[in-house]
């Protein structure tokens, strides 16, 4: 139970501070899971979808698609980056999401390696900038493994 020090002749409980803090980390913790959900909806529906649109239905090159692939990710990116540091916003968590889940999993390697081996702490717009270049890499993967796909199909 958590009492009211300050108050040492009445001993109901009463809010205080660290009472406060918890409700108000619950909350915070909600807009992160709506963020992911919108973000993963977002992501295994609108993925396959681009890409049987992509492989059946248009002629759009591979470079295209490649690019428009990272013009999404870096924006998402620059909305993470760009957005004050305390700021808690189902907009600015699920743009976070949808960048780290197209950068993967080039971000989490470069987390790990700096994080962790090299113990070092690292800022909301460094990471960004990490997922911003794990995005990079994945869109040349992307254009190769289109390529390949394409000579399949033809």
């Amino acid at each position: 139970m958590i009492y009211n020090h300050r108050d040492t002749e009445n001993t109901e409980i009463l809010p205080t501070p660290e009472l406060m803090n918890l409700s108000l980390a619950f909350f915070h913790g909600e807009q992160v899971i709506v963020g992911f959900i919108v973000a993963a909806v977002i992501v295994l529906l609108g993925f396959p979808l681009l890409l049987y649109v992509w492989l059946w239905r248009t002629k759009v090159s591979e470079l295209k698609l490649a690019i428009a692939f990272l013009v999404v990710t870096a924006s998402a990116c620059g909305v993470v980056a760009l957005s004050s540091p305390g700021s808690a916003s189902i907009l600015i968590f699920t743009a976070f999401f949808i960048a780290f889940i197209f950068s993967l999993p080039w971000n989490v390697i470069t987390f790990v390696v700096i994080g962790m081996v090299a113990h070092l702490r690292i800022s909301d717009n460094e990471f960004a900038l990490i997922m911003l270049l794990g995005a990079g890499i994945n869109s040349m993967l992307l254009y190769f493994a289109a390529k390949k796909m394409r000579g399949l199909i033809r």
